[in-house]
């Protein structure tokens, strides 16, 4: 039996997550004796831990720390590691998160909803932040958005000083603006900043962090949306990929973690948009996507002629009406088809698709594969990127 290390962060959602997901392989594919480290109230501080391990014993390593490892790291043995600031470590798998997607699934959701500011709040020299500002700013400008206020500072130091320049930051932003935060953590900073300073969410600032701690997020003020990001399916395949490694049927490789789904709380529930056509036309689209409407539905919902209400949707979103029922529907199946194993044709009757081939076609088209290539690719994807 073969005799795993694991050191996994469970104070929240993501570390819970990756455990999740490595559990569930372990108790279905495998047999490992699993060591865990004991809490700091019974065993002191994390260096201390590491001192007084035998890591000769094990056969296998699973990490979600990068501090106090460097030992771990010297061993030439079967090991993946959750996110190290350098991303790569040689002879080590590596769980990295894709903060490319991440930045552009931020940004193409705060367009939708109309905004015509933007602003980015991350840390300072940590290469995931700087990622997801990167991509952020790049969709932005790829939409004709090229002014984007970014703030950062450095994680831990001086924080009632950063708080402050915080505040001073957020009072001259214009208004209404769209703030991505590179985490929760740093969108919460966000929050309480405002608060502190009278500045109303959603209604002046919006804004949306990453990782979706449920908890954190629900009893933030107001509660906060989030993107959340599929950690556990990363952990499923991580405890996968290193039963292969420890029995030498695998090489190193990077598994991704993608974004699935925008979770919408209260501090981004709004629509940045002043026209009251524009904005019966995007409510009657958010609340009735699902069923098989047209153009000319969501026409009649407004008082103003087709060729009017689509000249100002193009006007101010970038994009058709159709374009948005489309992403919609398109977002929707497939959140459908990553998180549940319901059958393609039971999704194409939540959508009152006619067929399962109507469904299918019209998926391909705005995709470029069909629903069961996708669900395939997405769940085989996270083990096939070599380092």
């Amino acid at each position: 039996m073969k005799k795993v290390l694991m050191m996994v962060d469970t104070s929240r959602l993501t570390g819970r997550d990756l455990l999740r997901g490595a559990e569930q392989y372990v108790s279905s594919f495998t047999q490992w004796e699993v060591q865990t480290l004991d809490p700091n109230y019974l065993s002191g501080d994390l260096s201390w831990k590491m001192q007084q391990l035998d890591l000769r014993k094990y056969d296998g390593f699973f990490l979600c720390y990068t501090d106090n490892i460097s030992s771990i790291l010297n061993i030439q043995k079967p090991k993946i590691i959750h996110y190290t600031p350098k991303e790569m470590i040689p002879n080590t798998s590596l769980i990295i998160t894709n903060s490319s997607r991440i930045g552009e699934t931020a940004a193409e959701n705060f367009i939708s909803l109309g905004f015509k500011h933007f602003a980015y709040c991350g840390f300072k020299h940590i290469l995931w932040s700087d990622l997801r500002y990167a991509s952020y700013s790049e969709k932005l400008a790829r939409h004709g958005f090229e002014d984007v206020h970014c703030f950062a500072d450095t994680p831990g130091r001086n924080k009632d000083t950063n708080q402050r320049k915080l505040t001073a930051w957020l009072k001259k932003l214009p208004k209404p603006i769209a703030i991505f935060a590179c985490n929760d953590d740093r969108a919460l900073y966000i929050l309480e900043a405002c608060k502190s300073s009278q500045i109303s969410v959603p209604e002046e600032i919006a804004v949306l962090g990453v990782d979706n701690d449920d908890l954190v997020c629900n009893l933030s003020s107001p509660p906060l949306s989030s993107i959340a990001l599929n950690f556990r399916h990363a952990g499923f395949q991580a405890a996968k990929h290193l039963d292969h490694l420890m029995t030498g049927h695998s090489k190193n490789v990077i598994i991704q973690v993608d974004p699935v789904e925008i979770i919408t709380r209260r501090s981004s529930d709004i629509f940045a948009v002043e026209d009251p056509e524009l904005l019966s036309a995007m409510l009657f689209i958010r609340n009735h996507y699902a069923r098989h409407i047209q153009v000319s539905d969501v026409v009649n919902a407004t008082s103003v002629s087709r060729r009017e209400l689509e000249y100002r949707f193009k006007f101010k979103f970038k994009k058709t009406i159709q374009d948005e029922i489309n992403r919609l529907r398109v977002e929707y199946i497939k959140k459908k088809l990553l998180n549940s194993r319901e059958p393609i044709y039971k999704i194409a009757d939540t959508l009152e698709f006619t067929d399962p081939e109507h469904f299918s076609r019209y998926f391909k088209n705005l995709t470029g594969m069909s629903p069961s290539s996708f669900r395939q690719n997405v769940h085989s994807h996270h083990s096939s990127n070599p380092l």
